[in-house]
């Protein structure tokens, strides 16, 4: 109904809604059919996707969005800081995508539900200091790359299309040379609804994408003595380069630049000779010290979490990911070792040893025995 509406008004005189983004050409825009509940819909992530394709159409209708970033230099002894603050002066396309507000740094409400007030500074305002104290902190590794961030890189180095761009994230995902994980370090669990009774297992945050030793090692591999980058260089088969190329030809095939069956011939031609060079200077010592490389995914994360890698678990989450531990709960009628007859739990009723291996024919016998008396 949204955005019937303002296709009748807005774009009542065009009549064309805007034309924005980049066409990959590889797949049509994906775009709601009809409104449907989240019962219609079925499950938390598949509503979750559902609205945001919903929430992203409408946007693509709305107006701009404007802000002013304002930047505020501060000098305290010598040193000179810096505070930003937003200022959103028209919402535009965000009250539909709310979450771009957040990406540039603008809080539209405070803590309590308020408007926040903007600061009004201006050059040569001397403001009070409200606190001063000193801390000691240590330097911490840059955190890995994320899936997203990848997938980005990917785009702006022309890597991929966006129907293949999930494609190679996911082939590197499977051959084990990286690990996908959350901001603790722990390995993404598959999603599956918890059980009747079963307490659902703490919400993992991030898809961050940490390199095994298999990898690193096989990074290393290629180019360990091929460092010059040569076109004809074994250290190329790492390179993304090749893959941007790669995609530059199947266009230019596509728009009938290029001969196909040539196109494939010349690659497969460079790969195999890379390959083969590659296999010439393995020796025996390379090959021993890219296998005492190798480590379990278990240990890798272990040092990287050493190191500081990712964020501290917090509160009620357990770094295994497997949500409250359950109390160990002992049988009551039991002996601590095992043995020994337990006590009566009720008149009439038969004591069986708990570790006897029953007999069916023997149980059966027993049972009759228990009715006739």
């Amino acid at each position: 109904p949204t955005a019937a509406y303002l296709l009748r008004t807005k774009y009542a005189n065009s009549g064309k809604p805007p034309v924005r983004g980049k066409d990959a050409g590889d797949h049509p825009p994906i775009t709601c059919l009809k409104p449907a509940t989240r019962e219609q819909v079925g499950g938390f992530a598949e509503w979750r996707v559902f609205e945001f394709v919903c929430r992203t159409f409408i946007g693509s209708l709305g107006d701009d969005l404007v802000y002013t970033r304002q930047v505020a230099e501060l000098e305290l002894g010598g040193d000179r800081f810096e505070v930003e603050q937003i200022q959103v002066e028209s919402v535009g396309f965000a009250g539909a995508c709310p979450w771009v507000l957040r990406d540039i740094g603008a809080e539209p409400k405070g803590k309590n539900g308020e408007k926040r007030k903007p600061l009004i500074l201006k050059e040569g305002t001397k403001l009070p200091i409200a606190k001063a104290q000193v801390e000691r902190c240590l330097t911490r590794p840059p955190r890995f790359l994320q899936e997203h961030e990848l997938i980005e890189s990917m785009d702006a180095n022309r890597i991929g299309t966006d129907a293949s761009m999930a494609t190679h994230v996911n082939n590197i995902v499977e051959r084990g040379y990286v690990v996908l994980c959350d901001e603790t370090g722990v390995e993404l669990r598959p999603h599956r609804p918890p059980r009747p009774g079963q307490q659902p297992r703490p919400r993992q945050i991030g898809r961050y994408m940490v390199p095994t030793s298999l990898g690193a090692s096989l990074i290393g591999l290629f180019k360990e003595g091929h460092l010059d980058g040569t076109e004809d260089s074994p250290s190329m088969l790492a390179c993304p380069a090749i893959r941007a190329q790669m995609e530059d030809e199947v266009k230019q095939v596509a728009h009938g630049k290029l001969d196909k069956n040539e196109c494939v011939a010349t690659n497969l031609a460079w790969f195999e000779a890379r390959y083969n060079e590659l296999t010439e200077s393995l020796s025996r010592q390379r090959i021993v010290e890219f296998g005492r490389s190798l480590s379990p995914t278990r240990e890798s994360l272990k040092y990287w979490r050493k190191l500081g890698a990712f964020e501290e678990p917090r509160a009620n989450a357990h770094i295994a990911g497997q949500g409250k531990k359950k109390p160990n709960r002992k049988p009551q009628n039991r002996h601590p070792r095992g043995r020994g007859k337990q006590q009566n739990s009720g008149p009439g009723k038969q004591q069986v040893n708990p570790r006897r291996k029953s007999n069916p024919k023997h149980t059966q016998k027993r049972k009759g025995t228990a009715k006739s008396g």
